[in-house]
């Protein structure tokens, strides 16, 4: 008779997911069932390596991952054999389920993005999830000090160059041998479509700051005092104005006001049979000397 670890690895092979789940329930304790003959890979590193996606999501439900992400002898975590596979769809769900592990690296230095820009088959939909759910992989570098975008020239994948340099990536990053992802391009004709997506990335990069500078000068020239000549043609602003100083109690914009205008403070001579003295320019009386 054939035993439960032994069985449980068939079934996955075989994709049978009601031949999986009967062994699982008769047998829990196998669920993670590490192969000790193939980098203890568990049984979720199987199903993700073939891509059987229904498989692993019934795993994961059934606390496969309940206490930490599956790492086989080489560190590799499911996310990871998946996208060396190939698995695109496979490699969404883990990604999603398991975002931390994303940043994860191998005993070689290389995380999930770099291994999928090396398979290549991740530019629909693997590639855009690792880089939206992990930033910061973008940059990240393995033990020679290359990035994802020295994986994805030295494989070929023009797609994924073309994805990387979207998001951002840095075509002039030197790894530990001072070598940038250019000087890895497969092939002659991938060096010059290298080159060339550089070059136009680069048109874009300066005219998206040339356009934000503008806009910026745009607005700061937008802020201005308007002075008592430009009133009228500034009527707007200035009936704004008016309304914000009536709600706040204070005197219309352009009238003349002293903050003891209300209270109308008694003068020395106030109720004295004293001469006043006028203001020729229409101002009202000032008091006249006590003197």
């Amino acid at each position: 008779m054939i035993d439960p670890p032994r069985r449980l690895r068939r079934a996955i092979l075989l994709n049978d997911l009601p031949l999986v789940r009967r062994i699982v329930h008769n047998n829990p304790l196998y669920l993670r069932n590490p192969d000790f003959s193939d980098k203890s890979n568990t049984s979720l590193h199987l199903a993700a390596r073939h891509g059987f996606t229904a498989i692993a999501e019934f795993l994961i439900e059934a606390g496969h991952e309940a206490e930490v992400v599956s790492r086989n002898n080489d560190w590799e975590t499911p996310l990871m054999l998946a996208a060396m596979a190939g698995k695109e769809d496979m490699g969404v769900v883990l990604a999603k389920r398991f975002p931390e592990c994303i940043s994860w690296q191998n005993k070689a230095g290389l995380d999930a993005l770099m291994l999928s820009c090396a398979s290549g088959s991740g530019t629909l939909h693997l590639i855009p999830t690792l880089l939206n759910l992990s930033p910061p992989s973008l940059h990240a570098r393995d033990t020679t000090g290359n990035t994802a975008l020295h994986h994805a020239s030295a494989s070929g994948e023009l797609k994924a160059l073309r994805m990387l340099l979207q998001y951002g990536a840095n075509p002039l990053a030197q790894n530990a041998h001072s070598w940038t992802p250019v000087h890895y391009s497969a092939t002659p004709a991938a060096e010059a479509y290298f080159k060339t997506l550089i070059v136009e990335f680069e048109k874009i990069k300066v005219e998206g700051a040339r356009q934000k500078s503008e806009r910026e000068r745009q607005r700061n020239a937008g802020v201005r005092l308007v002075t008592s000549e430009e009133g009228i043609q500034g009527g707007g602003e200035r009936n704004r104005a008016r309304d914000d100083a009536a709600i706040a109690g204070l005197p219309a914009p352009g009238m003349e006001w002293s903050p003891v205008e209300r209270r109308r403070a008694m003068t020395p001579t106030e109720g004295r049979n004293v001469d006043w003295r006028f203001a020729l320019d229409g101002a009202r009386p000032r008091a006249g000397s006590g003197g």
